[in-house]
């Protein structure tokens, strides 16, 4: 198995690190004091584009401690685990990418690992 980090080490440096790129943003011209402090409260997490959320093995831990901040959840999937997926905590949003209307154009695109790749998407 892979060896991973603690999810809510995972969400408190992802926070810092944010809080830090925002206040770098002070003294810019044009930006707006209030938007600015406002800024500094995470609202809204984007679990998608590097690889698929849904194999980290405590994504609910993450998602849980996501939403017990007040961060909003939303997650892309490429409905290629639905059995992770059902077994999901409820997220904010939940997008399950669609890349082809049939089976042989979602192996053109998205070159699948798996040979049921058609049938995973349906059932997720």
């Amino acid at each position: 198995r892979w060896k991973t980090d603690d999810p809510n080490y995972i969400v408190d440096e992802a926070v810092k690190e944010h809080v830090r790129m925002i206040k770098e943003a002070k003294g810019i011209p044009g930006v707006n004091m209030s938007r600015w402090k406002e800024a500094h409260t995470v609202r809204h997490c984007a679990l998608s584009l590097v690889g698929e959320p849904i194999m980290y093995p405590r994504i609910n831990e993450f998602l849980a401690d996501l939403h017990e901040r007040d961060i909003s959840t939303f997650l892309v999937t490429n409905g290629q685990h639905p059995k992770a997926i059902g077994d999901l905590i409820p997220v904010t949003q939940l997008y399950v990418s669609v890349d082809a209307p049939t089976p042989e154009s979602l192996i053109a695109v998205d070159r699948p690992l798996f040979s049921d790749a058609w049938e995973r998407l349906q059932q997720s």
